[in-house]
């Protein structure tokens, strides 16, 4: 059974369109690394998921008991925490209503050494559904088994871990070479 599902889903703003025509769901325990270039849209993305944006296309259907944690990549916050108490503290919140969804925008930005292995090894324990934004290629092998590559104005999923996907690349551009 889905928690979201969606439908012809686009988001485009007055100079740029991000993506389009993106049908799906997320069900239960997925593990899923959205990807692509700066300002592709992965963070809209995780946005629109989250409810905090409305799509400009298409429409997005939530569970009706769905509970979702979301941590945003820019936390405002106490000026007397660093950036990866900031996102401790953030995290820390989303975790407080047990969600059955957590969105992450890129949690390991701000992290020494010992909280960013702290947190992958809580994410691995998590339970619920995790989609995060990252380029944290060691994130990806160790949490997720589904990519969403945004590029090109479209989302294009990908079922399997991040080096496959890059093996698979690798092999289309040099058969087209």
């Amino acid at each position: 059974m889905s928690m979201i599902q969606w439908q012809g889903l686009g988001l485009a703003f007055p100079h740029k369109t991000c993506f389009s025509d993106f049908s799906g769901s997320l069900t239960w325990g997925e593990r899923i690394a959205i990807v692509g270039d700066n300002g592709s849209g992965k963070s809209s993305l995780l946005r629109l998921l989250a409810g905090e944006l409305a799509p400009s296309e298409g429409r997005i259907v939530r569970a009706p008991d769905l509970t979702v944690g979301y941590v945003a990549q820019v936390l405002s916050g106490d000026a007397a925490l660093s950036g990866g108490q900031r996102v401790n503290q953030a995290l820390s919140r989303a975790l407080a209503s047990s969600p059955d969804l957590l969105l992450l925008d890129e949690p390991s930005n701000h992290l020494d050494g010992d909280n960013r292995r702290a947190m992958l090894r809580m994410l691995r324990h998590f339970a619920g559904t995790l989609v995060l934004v990252t380029h944290d290629e060691a994130w990806m092998a160790q949490l997720c088994d589904t990519l969403w590559i945004v590029e090109d104005g479209r989302i294009a999923a990908f079922a399997g871990r991040y080096q496959d996907y890059l093996d698979e690349r690798a092999t289309r551009h040099a058969a087209l070479l």
